[in-house]
């Protein structure tokens, strides 16, 4: 353990973002970043806060967003399946319920299960840049960020521009995205959309995913009014997702995002959003299907029903749907003034649910469109976060303290504080440290699901944890490099265990545990930007690895991660190369040999080649090219290595093509 700690170390040649190389440049000394509630450029966030840019996300080899993050981040992006056909984010440690994704500032969170994170409408194309804020953010962004957020930055019109790419490779691969820009005068719009399937790399790993996206913008001489939906879909195989008992499961997944935004700027500046998310879940236990089971009076079977390989008559007679429906309505004002910039804002909330597992019973069930099985059970509640937040600059010193007060009618009343601060020693360093409390509410999976083996419990506490840290950033030129260390101490986390002599796993909330770690980035561009590389390194540790139980979640985390990448261009070509390297805490009962395994250490290398001419590009992708074997949960085997490839042609009406 100790030489792959020094190789990590030694290989922080390294970078956590790169400049944007075209004629639209996002410079990140002037770009306002979205990890405070009062934004402020990268040099005074007083927080480990990355940005992926356009310059990143247009060269990455795949464009899902969890690929992104898997290939440019120190999250811990763990993959059942690959092309975002289910991935959990775990941020400094966290579980897969403590990281909060947005798009434009709009929480994605589902109070169903953090499972749903990443069911989003986008692709890289539609995006400008992802902010990505490293631990505890409830402060800014509420009760979901509790060891970090991504803020997904969807990209503004500015021309009538337009692309449409085609690709497809191994094992029955392909997808066909597009996008499109409208201006005129102070209006634009934006569309993308994406299909595509696969026949996956194993049994029972097909998969297939729609999307769109629809982004207007219309701009005032102070007002900017922003608007937007979407919508996604997926259907996915899911070998052993959940249990390994019963392999051959399936998952149908659907939601739908709306959003309209006011803004004001000036001294005076303030805002107005609404948004809108319903996502619906169809869990199949047994995948109903050509060549799966089949509902017969009552039973799922799999062939005759009088040579049936499987008969599950007892426990299983009907598949979880669930229908989630979030409201949500914000409102803040700044105000510059003589001693800083004040912020006060507040957000309200309403979450609710419908489903056959989770919830109290409803008088009279609610017929599902498309499925058999109805609604039988319901639940809501309601948030209110108040916010106050001052910053304060002297000099080259920045301070910036602020509180949130959470109002939930399921659970008391919660008070966030937090402090930042940051000293700028000269155009080239800045030091910084921050002190925040964050907190998570439990899930209606962790309140309420009783089926299968697994048992939750109403009698849950949110969670808690309290966060220090210390962190040095340095720009010269082209080079950027951070050093970062934390400590966050975890509270009443909530976690699914299994006590000694039991079977059932049971949602309990457990005693404190302790998390602390580094984290190191080193980035630079060449002169003539056509060479770029980047990487980030991450080493975490707890105070205690065992208990006298079985934790599924909260000890299974990374103690090593490291992702490098780089690209280069020469004439026409591009070569894009992404290397990522993990060591995973936790172990897992292996299938076959039935005893507690320890994960295998993920090593991965993917690539990208492409080839411009004009308005064409001509592109082959490599997914995990050494046919490493990859595990990110138990007994779920990523896929080998795969090859895709496809072109992209472009447009642009009175100017010039894309890149």
């Amino acid at each position: 353990m100790r030489p792959a700690f020094l190789l990590a170390l030694l290989s922080a040649s390294l970078a956590s973002t790169a400049l944007r190389a075209q004629r639209d440049t996002l410079r990140l000394d002037t770009v306002a970043i979205t990890a405070t509630r009062i934004p402020g450029t990268l040099e005074r966030v007083a927080r480990h806060a990355q940005v992926l840019d356009h310059r990143t996300l247009d060269g990455a080899a795949r464009p899902e967003v969890s690929e992104l993050l898997r290939e440019h981040t120190a999250i811990d992006v763990r993959q059942r399946g690959p092309f975002d056909a289910q991935t959990d984010l775990s941020i400094r440690g966290g579980t897969y319920d403590q990281a909060l994704v947005l798009i434009d500032g709009i929480p994605m969170s589902d109070p169903q299960t953090g499972h749903h994170l990443m069911d989003l409408p986008v692709l890289a194309d539609a995006l400008e840049r992802i902010d990505v804020c490293y631990g505890g953010a409830s402060r800014t962004f509420g009760a979901g960020a509790f060891s970090g957020a991504v803020n997904l930055i969807t990209r503004r019109p500015t021309s009538d521009r337009g692309s449409l790419t085609l690709e497809g490779g191994e094992f029955g691969t392909w997808r066909l995205r597009g996008m499109q820009e409208w201006t005129h005068n102070d209006l634009g719009m934006r569309l993308t959309a994406f299909h595509g399937r696969s026949d996956g790399a194993v049994a029972n790993s097909d998969q297939t995913r729609t999307g769109a996206h629809l982004g207007a913008t219309k701009q005032w001489d102070h007002l900017e009014l922003r608007g937007q939906v979407g919508w996604t879909g997926k259907r996915f195989g899911a070998q052993n997702f959940y249990s390994t008992a019963y392999p051959d499961q399936q998952e149908l997944t659907r939601t739908l995002l709306a959003a309209v935004e006011l803004k004001h700027r000036g001294r005076w500046s303030w805002s107005l959003r609404g948004y809108f998310r319903q996502h619906h879940d169809r869990f199949e236990l047994f995948r109903e299907g050509d060549g799966y089971y089949r509902f017969d009076n009552g039973y799922f079977i799999r062939g005759n029903a009088d040579t049936a390989r499987f008969t599950p008559t007892f426990f299983y007679t009907f598949h979880n749907v669930h229908r989630t429906q979030v409201f949500g309505a914000e409102a803040e004002v700044h105000r510059a003034w003589i001693a800083g910039t004040t912020a006060i804002g507040v957000h309200a909330r309403d979450e609710g649910i419908l489903s056959n597992v989770l919830g109290t019973p409803l008088h009279t069930p609610v017929p599902v469109h498309g499925s058999r099985d109805p609604y039988t059970r319901s639940d809501g509640r309601r948030n209110l976060a108040i916010h106050l937040d001052h910053r304060y600059s002297w000099k080259k010193l920045t301070i910036e303290a602020g509180v949130l007060l959470n109002l939930n009618t399921a659970f008391r009343p919660e008070c966030l504080p937090g402090i930042d601060l940051s000293h700028v020693w000269n155009g080239h360093h800045t030091t910084y440290a921050s002190a925040s409390r964050a907190f998570r509410l439990p899930t209606y999976t962790d309140l309420y699901y009783n089926r299968g083996g697994a048992v939750g419990s109403l009698d849950l506490l949110p969670e808690h944890g309290d966060q220090v840290e210390l962190g040095h950033r340095f720009r010269s030129g082209r080079w950027g490099a951070t050093v970062s260390g934390f400590s966050r101490r975890g509270r009443d986390l909530i976690d699914w265990v299994k006590r000694p002599g039991e079977t059932t796993v049971r949602a309990s909330n457990l005693t404190a545990v302790d998390l602390h770690g580094i984290e190191l980035s080193l980035q630079n561009t060449s002169a003539d930007d056509r060479t770029l590389i980047g990487a980030i390194y991450a080493y975490q540790w707890t105070d205690r690895e065992a208990f006298d139980f079985t934790s599924l979640y909260v000890l299974d985390h990374l103690r090593h991660r490291l992702s490098a990448w780089g690209e280069r261009r020469v004439s026409r070509f591009s070569l894009r190369a992404n290397l990522s390297w993990q060591q995973r805490v936790g172990s897992y009962v292996d299938l076959n040999e039935g005893v507690a395994t320890s994960y295998p250490d993920n090593f991965r290398v993917d690539a990208k080649v492409s080839w411009h001419n004009g308005p064409i590009q001509l592109f082959v992708s490599g997914y995990n090219l050494l046919n490493a074997e990859q595990m990110d949960r138990a007994n779920v085997w990523l896929p080998g290595r795969w090859i895709t490839g496809g072109i992209t042609v472009t447009w642009n009406k009175g100017g010039e093509h894309d890149r």
